[in-house]
């Protein structure tokens, strides 16, 4: 099956411990204003696997901002979702901010605590399974919240364990864990 697999994000880079790992970890902090009025932080990690981009990444002065390109991938030992860097641009400023994710792929059912409820809403959480000979496979999580007709919620009990998927949407971290999932916007 063919997948597709796209991150663009802008955020201030926030360096985490400084392990020797093959890879530089980091994350994006990322904020928009919520409903409310209020300011929602969000904290997506990132790991950067070439030299060159360790390189200017790891130089970089905490809260510069930055625009990242990748892919999304999963830990094999954790399952922890990261982004993985392909490509990132020092900005001058910050500016408008960019965070915009498109995945397909196969449809895998969680089944445990696959339904929760934020300030946000209900949502009901699926992950895109992708696999590649070179890299292996990935669990995507993602995160359909219910909307003004339940139409996104509708498609996705449509849908059945290997059935394709296309999502279209935003990378957070959730507020209580802090672990990474897509936010759905647009489900196929």
């Amino acid at each position: 099956m063919n997948f597709s697999n796209t991150v663009t994000i802008s955020g201030l880079i926030h360096h985490l411990s400084k392990k020797n790992h093959s890879y530089f970890p980091f994350s994006i902090r990322h904020e928009n204003l919520w409903r409310d009025g209020t300011t929602r932080k969000d904290f997506l990690s990132a790991r950067a696997f070439s030299k060159d981009l360790q390189e200017k990444l790891s130089a970089l002065d905490e809260n510069t901002p930055v625009k990242i390109t990748g892919i999304l991938r999963s830990s094999k030992g954790s399952g922890e979702m990261y982004l993985d860097v392909r490509s990132a641009e020092i900005l001058p400023e910050l500016g408008q901010l960019i965070n915009t994710v498109t995945l397909s792929g196969a449809v895998h059912v969680i089944k445990a605590k696959n339904e929760g409820e934020n300030a946000t809403g209900k949502y009901t959480r699926f992950a895109v399974r992708q696999e590649d000979p070179e890299k292996g496979r990935d669990f995507i999580v993602v995160r359909v919240y219910d909307d003004d007709n339940n139409v996104m919620r509708g498609i996705l009990a449509g849908k059945s364990d290997n059935d394709p998927v296309t999502v279209e949407g935003t990378l957070r971290s959730s507020r209580g864990s802090g672990e990474n999932y897509v936010r759905c916007g647009k489900l196929e």
